[in-house]
């Protein structure tokens, strides 16, 4: 019965930690991607090339720890080439802002907002997509 008893609480107990990390997991990406919306914000907003450099590596900082961090084997190889991609034209943007190119940095942000819905679409396809392809 004791036995029995110590099971039950180490299963319930095992069962916990995986549960907490799982739901930790997938907080953990939401907040990223809530942190890298503000910052693409304030990159969007910014009037002179310090404020959006500021913004920018607050951003890059993100994607380098989305990079970094494990994900379902089945969403792993998407989330990959979208962080690869994203990187990309993270470089032309901090290349356009090295050199003074507010505008033109501000230009490209076009392309960082174009690969988010390319890679949410991926993501979460409609169900017209699925039945129609």
């Amino acid at each position: 019965m004791l036995i029995r008893t110590v099971l039950r609480r180490t299963l319930l107990f095992v069962m916990t930690i995986f549960a907490a990390q799982s739901f930790a997991s997938s907080f953990d990406m939401k907040s990223a991607m809530n942190e890298m919306k503000l910052n693409f914000k304030h990159a969007a907003e910014a009037q002179s090339v310090e404020e959006m450099t500021t913004a920018m590596t607050s951003f890059n900082q993100v994607l380098v720890q989305l990079q970094n961090a494990r994900f379902p084997a089945e969403k792993q190889a998407l989330y990959t080439e979208g962080f690869e991609q994203l990187d990309l034209v993270v470089e032309g943007v901090e290349k356009q802002l090295e050199q003074g190119n507010l505008e033109q940095a501000k230009a490209q942000l076009k392309a960082i907002d174009d690969l988010r819905v390319e890679f949410h679409d991926k993501r979460n396809p409609s169900i017209w997509s699925k039945l129609f392809g």
